[in-house]
């Protein structure tokens, strides 16, 4: 019972940090289940991704009531994300998950360079094809420049992100938030669309993990109630930091990610 208790309040942690930051909380959530409770690497990564569902769920309510959500956005990078999610759970029935983990991290730490150093560039626009035009305004409420948002973009990237998160069982949040970014979309719009675009993720991902039964049900249980309850707090922190600081916080969580990573396969 003290072992799920804990369990409950690491989950609460993570579901916080990972609404704040439009993440999912599976980078959390992997580390945290392999690490402190024993599960295995792929176990951890099923529940994980499963758990995912209550906090990118929880979190959209509020992003939605904030008006945050770029629902045109979200809706052309679901299916891409959603094919590649599946595709993702079911490769990691057959490669070992220590060059899955690897490889991950290595993405992990690109990404990071690119929040906390601005020089740096790893996600490239994809500019081909149609393109639509979106005005937003952001927190601070300074009027955004009118943005020409790209498709392709958006589906290439939405099925990267859905690659990613099927092999590793941390949602696509690592790759849709500086993606969008990337193409002028305001960090907290970001955000709160990566985490309305992870519940069909998540959904079609959980579903492969469970059949190939790489679920542990007690810690999906646990985990879910306390992240589920930790997203909501998570929507009110966002909205309280500017966007530099989300971007700073952003790097730094994902190189602590992927150093859990890896210390997962070493010790």
């Amino acid at each position: 019972m003290f072992e799920y208790l804990v369990a409950f309040i690491i989950a609460l942690g993570c579901g916080i940090v990972s609404a704040a930051i439009g993440l999912g909380g599976g980078f959390l959530f992997v580390p945290t289940l392999n690490l402190l409770f024993n599960l295995d690497i792929k176990t951890a990564m099923g529940t994980s991704l499963t758990v995912i569902i209550f906090t990118s769920f929880s979190a959209s309510f509020w992003y939605h009531r904030q008006g945050k959500i770029l629902y045109k956005i979200a809706l052309i990078m679901i299916p891409p994300s959603v094919l590649f999610s599946v595709v993702g759970s079911v490769i990691t029935h057959y490669v070992d998950a220590r060059i899955l983990v690897g490889i991950f991290s290595i993405v992990l730490f690109l990404i990071s360079f690119e929040m906390l150093i601005p020089a740096f560039r790893f996600f490239p626009e994809i500019r081909f094809g149609p393109s639509f035009m979106l005005s937003a305004t952001v927190p601070s409420h300074e009027t955004q420049p009118v943005t020409l948002i790209p498709n392709s973009h958006l589906l290439v990237w939405g099925a990267v992100g859905g690659l990613v998160g099927g092999l590793t069982g941390t949602s696509g949040g690592t790759i849709f938030v500086p993606a969008l970014a990337t193409i002028g979309v305001p960090m907290h719009y970001a955000i709160a669309t990566s985490m309305f675009t992870i519940i069909a993720l998540a959904l079609a991902g959980s579903i492969s993990y469970a059949v190939l039964g790489q679920i542990s049900l007690p810690f999906l249980i646990v985990y879910g109630i306390g992240a589920a309850l930790g997203a909501c707090l998570g929507t009110v922190v966002a909205t309280r930091t500017n966007e530099i600081q989300v971007k700073r916080i952003f790097g730094v969580l994902l190189i602590f990610m992927a150093l859990l990573m890896i210390s997962s396969q070493v010790l």
